[in-house]
């Protein structure tokens, strides 16, 4: 059982196994040149063929919901090939390789500077613009270890437009006091002295991070009690807010913006765009999810650093996440025989249940221990609150 959709220049399709009625797998890129580039691929195991089938059907009415047309695998390519009026194999080899330039552009987001996602890139990768002058005052503040400001999940009833819009980092996050960084539960955390030269003596508040989708990668790198310095050039520190200012956010970004643009190259602000309104806020998503990454934060620009949970400041996601306990090891069957088949564990609602999907074979090898704490993303609840279709992604650092 198959499905294939495609929406302008990109792909989406969904296979349900012959062989194996309770695994599907899931292909998506973008269509260029008559071929699939950038093709990535995505397998799921459910513990039923009722449970795969109903990921299947609903997953498939989600894209077709945000424009997706099923049509039959190759009916674009022929509809480009009349358009064009010229056979495939007998355009230039340099027409052919001009057009994967230019779709390799468009997917790092170079053609749209203005996208969020490209001026993050711009951010990590250095280019953003040094400022020499007077240390920037980013007052004497200081917030107790363990009480950042959280985030509150966005919904569709709250208007976007006039928020400041950034990209949400699957980081670590930290606060930086001026000489010291702890997590966000107060946990010190070591790094090399090369690291932190010339950064602000006040606080901040952000994420060290790598890239996107390299979580696994950073938690490897930051829990050495002696920091390997070469791993740690790879280290960003991506600042999002300074809790000393008692100013407004947009008056605080402009502040910790200039402070971090005198820093060194390890000290990186997150950059922010105002949101013109819901179909701005969707375009940004969908391209900083084509780049791999986990969603998008809104900020109220005439808000005041809160050190709870704050309606003030809202992540949005196409899916959502949370964290569990894990409780049981259930053994696989099939393939996995021998291994991990589940986690039995309970999230932060005290709903138990099981999961299974997202897990690769050394993680079912060398599970997460009993006891430890992991990261899932699901699609909604059930009526009972059983999250629907969790996906495990992660264990939790010790913080």
């Amino acid at each position: 059982m198959k499905k294939y959709l495609q929406c302008d220049s990109k792909f989406w399709s969904i296979t349900i196994e012959e062989n194996d009625e309770t695994k599907l797998s899931i292909r998506y890129g973008n269509l260029c040149d008559y071929e699939e580039l950038n093709v990535k691929k995505v397998e799921k195991q459910f513990p039923s063929k009722e449970e795969c089938q109903k990921y299947y059907d609903e997953s498939s009415k989600m894209k077709q919901d945000k424009g997706y047309q099923e049509v039959v695998p190759g009916q674009q390519i022929q509809q480009q090939i009349q358009k064009n009026d010229s056979p495939i194999q007998n355009r230039p080899a340099q027409i052919k390789q001009q057009q994967k330039q230019s779709n390799a552009l468009k997917r790092n987001g170079s053609l749209k500077p203005d996208t969020i996602a490209a001026i993050t890139d711009d951010a990590l990768n250095g280019r953003q613009q040094a400022i020499k002058g007077p240390a920037v005052d980013l007052g004497k503040g200081t917030i107790p270890l363990g009480k950042v400001m959280l985030a509150q999940t966005w919904n569709e009833d709250i208007d976007p437009k006039g928020y400041y819009l950034s990209e949400k980092l699957d980081g670590m996050r930290m606060i930086w006091t001026g000489s010291k960084m702890y997590s966000r539960n107060g946990n010190p955390i070591q790094f090399p002295d090369f690291f932190v030269q010339g950064w602000p003596k006040s606080y901040l508040d952000g994420e060290l991070w790598l890239e996107r989708d390299q979580f696994s990668k950073l938690v490897s790198i930051t829990k050495r009690q002696v920091p390997v310095e070469d791993d740690w050039r790879k280290v960003k520190y991506m600042v999002f807010d300074a809790p000393g200012l008692k100013l407004p956010f947009k008056d605080r970004y402009l502040r910790f913006k200039q402070a971090c643009e005198q820093g060194n190259q390890y000290i990186v602000y997150v950059p922010h765009i105002v949101c013109k309104g819901y179909d701005h806020l969707i375009d940004e998503l969908e391209a900083v999810q084509d780049l791999e990454g986990e969603g998008l934060m809104l900020r109220d620009p005439d808000s005041t650093y809160e050190q709870r949970r704050s309606d003030k400041l809202l992540k949005v996601k196409t899916f959502m996440d949370d964290e569990a306990t894990v409780l049981a090891h259930e053994e696989g069957t099939g393939r996995c025989q021998g291994m991990l088949g589940s986690l039995k564990v309970k999230n932060t609602s005290g709903i138990v249940f099981n999961i299974g999907s997202g897990l690769t074979d050394d993680i079912r090898q060398k599970p997460p221990k009993i006891g430890s704490r992991i990261t899932y993303k699901y699609y909604g609840v059930s009526k009972n609150n059983v999250p629907r279709f969790p996906i495990y992604l992660r264990e939790r650092p010790k913080e």
